[in-house]
């Protein structure tokens, strides 16, 4: 048996559940960077006197850095390895913050978000290969479930952290407050995430097999006295962006980054929405705050959920019947805004209903690229899923501009979403199998394909 079917086949370690907390916690950081500059955005808008399209171009500078980082800068890990990409990611983030906040200008603000956008987006996608190579295959679905969960939990305690911050010091202690966390994960980093297995058996740096038994020993592998063959090169090099944009790949690229650009989409759209819609719904603001804590403790409870289903039945059946749940829940809130109980009960629903694809998508993403283009692969992809966030405001702002109503725009997200099953059940079997059933015999996936192309 080969040194990654050894890996995919035993128990997880100490140091693999490590990994995974780790990882869960970069999540975290992602949604408290997202949700910091909504909540300070009435405080830095009134201490410059921002006007309306300041301080939007101020709320998505961020979220452009981040789908850039997440499509180009995440290349980086395929090259440099998953941990040095990490430890420099959280860096510029820790400078970015603190460079926040102590930031002169709203002009070299809106220069810092960008970059931190870009170290938060090349996290995320680092992160989410990095759990899936640590983990074994019978617990990979839950493990990446887990990680997704970081960011709705980050999100909601950053944000209870940022409101206390914010009105006992001002909004530049959030951004110190960002900086000194980001911080602490870069030694947890150094000493608690080893190298992937993985990219050191695919880029063979120098001391490799020392440095792949030095691996082993941490996950209570045996060590090897030889690393195997590597794959034979092919004729003409391509870059890593031609891999995954070619041959086998390219319909995977294709079927999966569409499927994230509609789910992240359709996240922030209910994330951005459903708390204004139920003030809008003549209730009042602490309602809609109610509803937005609602949906992230929703969203937190989605992702456990698919996690649970994804290790007991074929990850891409759960998901595409998790999509079309999220859609049902969609059309369930813009029915719901009639009494207050009704449209608490639905945020949380749809909440549930657009994050658990998320955290199936997370899972399962990571399983059909070999080694050699993960890290380039999975950026990509949730860099697409970047690119929808970004869409999905404008988009709904146009429509109702046009006339269209709230309510209108969660029914129309019902056709995405079920759009988004039928892309699912389009993917076929991924390079690394799939979990194993509850009940089922022994649990190894089938090995990973030497040339997926």
């Amino acid at each position: 048996m080969d040194i990654k079917s050894r890996i995919e086949a035993a128990s997880m370690k100490r140091t693999q559940v490590g990994v995974i907390a780790i990882c869960t916690a970069l999540y975290m950081i992602d949604g408290f960077d997202v949700l910091v500059m909504a909540f300070s955005a009435n405080a830095v808008s009134e201490y410059w006197g921002l006007s309306a399209s300041q301080l939007g171009i101020l709320l998505s500078s961020a979220l452009v850095g981040m789908a850039i980082g997440s499509i180009f800068v995440s290349t980086i890990a395929d090259i440099i390895g998953r941990q040095k990409t990490l430890a420099l990611g959280a860096l510029v983030v820790a400078l970015g913050m603190l460079a926040s906040a102590f930031v002169p200008s709203y002009e070299l603000l809106v220069v810092l978000r960008f970059i931190t956008g870009l170290a938060v987006g090349t996290l995320q996608a680092t992160a989410n290969v990095l759990a899936s190579e640590f983990t074994n295959a019978k617990r990979r679905s839950t493990s990446l479930a887990i990680v997704s969960i970081g960011q709705p939990i980050g999100g909601v305690l950053g944000g209870m952290a940022t409101g206390v911050l914010i009105l006992q010091f001002g909004w530049r202690s959030a951004f110190l407050f960002g900086a000194i966390i980001t911080a602490i994960m870069i030694p947890l980093i150094l000493r608690g995430v080893p190298e992937s297995v993985d990219y050191l058996l695919v880029r063979r740096p120098a001391n490799a097999l020392e440095r792949v038994n030095k691996v082993l020993a941490r996950i209570e592998q045996p060590a090897v006295t030889e690393l195997p063959a590597p794959a034979p090169a092919p004729a003409k090099k391509k870059s890593r962006f031609a891999d995954v944009l070619t041959g086998v790949n390219a319909r995977r690229t294709i079927l999966i980054s569409l499927a994230y650009f509609i789910l992240m989409a359709s996240f922030y759209f209910a994330n951005s929405w459903t708390p204004k819609l139920v003030t809008a719904s003549g209730f009042s603001e602490q309602d809609g705050i109610t509803a937005g804590v609602l949906f992230s403790t929703g969203a937190i409870v989605g992702a456990v959920v698919l996690g649970f289903f994804g290790s007991r039945f074929p990850m891409r059946k759960v998901l595409a019947v998790f999509f079309v749940i999220g859609g049902l829940t969609f059309g369930a809130f813009s029915l719901s805004t009639g009494s207050l109980a009704g449209a608490l009960l639905a945020a949380a629903l749809v909440g549930f209903g657009s994050n658990a694809p998320i955290a199936g998508m997370l899972a399962i993403s990571p399983t059909y690229y070999t080694s050699e283009v993960r890290g380039t692969a999975l950026g990509l992809v949730i860099g697409m899923g970047r690119v929808g966030a970004i869409a999905s405001p404008m988009i709904a702002g146009a429509l109702m501009d046009g006339g269209w109503q709230p309510t209108d725009l969660y029914f129309l997200f019902i056709i995405p979403m079920l759009l988004g099953a039928v892309v699912i059940s389009m993917l076929g079997k991924p390079v690394l199998g799939e979990p194993a059933a509850a009940g089922s015999q022994g649990g190894a996936p089938e090995r990973e394909l030497t040339n997926s192309r």
